[in-house]
């Protein structure tokens, strides 16, 4: 790798960890500071009601700015550096492990407090989950989890993953 590599990756890295920082210190669906960010990144949000549908219908979030705002600003922090460097396959490989491990940041812990609960937590692992018939199953994102209503959308509606 050549130096200009590395130094840019280098900044990459510290811009990746910068707003991944801030996103997960927000309360869920972001705050003033999160949207001032985006701004400065050149990135348009959600609008308030798709917020609340986003944190509502998606795959669950304790804290932290929505996956698919912190999926957008991540992508806008690292493009221009991805244009000068010879191997910007390394920068976008950080993003994409920066959103999934945001994602098992921000997920609500699941506790075996309630029977329902555990139901939940050991239902991914039952012989009936393994088994499963096409037409009774949900096609789910691999990265934050959520389920795909369109089988042909290659990419997460909320978290901008492309399968």
């Amino acid at each position: 790798m050549a130096a200009a590599d590395a130094a840019l990756l280098g900044q990459g890295h510290e811009a990746i960890t910068a707003i991944v920082t801030l996103a997960s210190s927000c309360p869920a669906g972001g705050d003033p500071r999160w949207d001032a960010t985006l701004a400065e990144l050149g990135v348009e949000g959600l609008a308030a009601d798709a917020r609340a549908r986003h944190l509502r219908e998606g795959p669950g979030q304790r804290c932290g700015a929505l996956l698919l705002e912190l999926r957008w600003a991540l992508d806008a922090a690292v493009a221009p550096l991805c244009k000068h460097m010879d191997e910007p396959w390394q920068l976008t490989n950080a993003v994409d492990q920066a959103v999934r491990d945001y994602v098992g940041a921000v997920r609500p812990v699941v506790t075996t407090a309630s029977i329902f609960a555990n139901a939940l937590a050991g239902a991914a692992s039952s012989p009936a989950a393994m088994v499963g018939s096409a037409d009774a199953s949900a096609e789910c994102c691999r990265c934050c989890g959520a389920p795909r209503q369109d089988r042909s959308d290659l990419s997460c509606r909320y978290c901008g993953q492309t399968s």
